[in-house]
């Protein structure tokens, strides 16, 4: 056996730490690119919703706009009329906020608009980058491990259909009764196969009772 020294042994040590701090960038580089990629396929996802809801009050909004700039009304001419911040107005006015009954009546007479005109405007907008989406994945993200950790514990190497799933949102009240949403995911457990399942078709054929 030959001994070598503490120097030689530290080099060698760092000749095998190389490749393997190597492989671990190599990896670290492909998750973030997966979750990027993924990321980006959300944003495109929730951007597409957003453009059609964009384009359903599309003509409300060319109509508002341009009635607006024909008058020489500002967002804090309209807003002090409506007796509205004007940041309210602009948000109404590009699509990106929706538009109440009193306010639509109000834009309406100070644009010379037909009453009904807005009415497009009234329903719920879908915002590029919505809220209310964002924190339903951000909700899946922050306790997706701890119910994954729980299913298995229940269920044994098993998931969450989402299949033969469905889900309910219903309103409740807190503690304080205030107003609360409770989404309740309902899907079969399934579990993934066994050793049993992957047992060559010859085994299988041959241990298969009479």
């Amino acid at each position: 056996m030959i001994n070598q020294s503490p120097t030689t042994q530290h080099k060698n040590m760092k000749n095998i730490e190389t490749p393997l701090r190597y492989r671990i960038g190599i990896a670290l580089c492909l998750l973030l690119s997966a979750t990027q990629a993924q990321a980006s396929l959300q944003s495109g996802m929730l951007d597409d919703i957003a453009n059609a809801s964009q384009q359903s009050r599309r003509q409300a909004l060319d109509t508002a706009n341009h009635a607006a700039q024909n008058k020489g009304l500002t967002l804090e001419a309209l807003g002090e009329a409506c007796n509205l911040l004007p940041i309210r107005i602009g948000a109404i006015l590009s699509g990106q906020a929706q538009l109440e009954h009193a306010t639509q009546a109000c834009l309406e007479k100070q644009l010379d608009l037909k009453i009904g005109t807005l009415d497009t405007l009234g329903a719920p907008p879908v915002r590029s980058n919505s809220g209310g989406i964002y924190r339903l994945h951000e909700a899946m993200d922050v306790y997706a491990p701890a119910i994954q950790r729980w299913m298995n514990e229940r269920f044994g190497d098993a998931i969450l259909s989402a299949i033969d799933f469905t889900i309910t949102a219903e309103e409740s009240k807190g503690s304080h009764g205030e107003r609360r949403i409770r989404i309740v995911f309902d899907g079969k457990a399934l579990p993934y196969s066994t050793d049993e399942s992957w047992r060559p078709a010859s085994v299988q054929h041959t241990e298969r009772p009479h």
